[in-house]
């Protein structure tokens, strides 16, 4: 994804090992989602506990970051019997191709976004039936990856055809073009479930943010994960911002569900492409939720 890897491409450290999804801890569907079908993941250093049977279709996935650590999901559609040490090796090869070999068909959208420590979000998205690979790939204090430390797991889609259905009550609109994103007029609600729908004409990502006070900004938010992405290292201080979720990669004329569950304060919703190398596509707009 290129040097820079701002809050508004976070979705990309995921997206230039394929794709990505979401892990948890066992949730059932929330209030508005019809049916059942849940992948669930908790994520820790440096580790990823998966639990539910996925079936093929629409997924309720739920991350939950344990950890003390930045914590995010890259997936990846693999063979059938691929294992994970044949994930790791490729994730870890100077090789732009080494995937090729070991790869399956399609890729990942709308799956839940990279969180802080102690963060948590949800979101639906379609999974094919198939074999997967998730894996972290967020610099550790050492300057390695997650998953050069054995953040890496493999699992199953069923082929049976799920029976959750996207939310419809507590359901608000939120669009992305390419330059802008369009939040409801009555604003976002601290409860309730967002329909992400990218009118823009490349895939975009979804963000959302905490500042940390009532006069933090968007641009000193920026500047620390930068810094963070660049150098691999924490900047000093306290954090700016907490990232609390979002949808990841959702493509062209589809759409994605995230589940709000914002505590008062200061928010910023961030959105970036997958190959944006300067910042240029970098979009965002700020909220308050009450």
């Amino acid at each position: 994804m290129g040097s820079r890897r701002r809050i508004a491409s976070l979705a990309a450290i995921a997206a230039v090992c394929l794709a990505t999804v979401g892990v948890s801890a066992a949730v059932a569907p929330s209030a508005g989602a019809a049916g059942s079908n849940t992948l669930t993941v908790k994520a820790g250093e440096y580790t990823y506990k998966l639990s539910g049977s996925p079936k093929a279709g629409w997924t309720q996935i739920t991350f939950q970051n344990d950890g003390t650590e930045y914590h995010m999901m890259a997936v990846v559609p693999l063979k059938k019997g691929v294992t994970v040490a044949q994930v790791k090796k490729a994730a870890l090869s100077d090789d732009d191709n080494s995937f090729d070999p070991i790869a399956g068909k399609g890729q990942v959208t709308g799956a839940p976004q990279l969180l802080g420590p102690g963060a948590q979000t949800t979101t639906i998205t379609k999974l094919a039936a198939g074999h997967y690979g998730v894996l972290c790939f967020i610099p550790a204090p050492d300057g390695a990856p997650h998953v050069a430390h054995g953040m890496v797991k493999v699992f199953d889609v069923d082929s049976a055809k799920s029976s959750l259905t996207p939310p419809t009550d507590g359901l608000v609109a939120v669009s992305i073009s390419d330059d802008a994103i369009t939040l409801p007029a009555s604003g976002m609600p601290a409860h309730g479930w967002a329909k992400i729908t990218n009118n823009a004409t490349e895939p975009r990502d979804f963000t959302i943010a905490r500042l940390a006070t009532a006069t933090t900004t968007f641009e000193e938010a920026d500047a620390y994960f930068n810094e963070f992405f660049t150098s691999g290292k924490l900047p000093a201080g306290t954090p700016p911002a907490s990232l609390e979720g979002g949808s990841q990669s959702v493509p062209p004329g589809g759409s994605g569900y995230v589940q709000l569950d914002l505590k008062a304060g200061n928010y910023v919703v961030v959105s970036d492409t997958e190959d944006d190398q300067d910042g240029s596509k970098d979009i965002h707009t700020q909220f308050t939720v009450k």
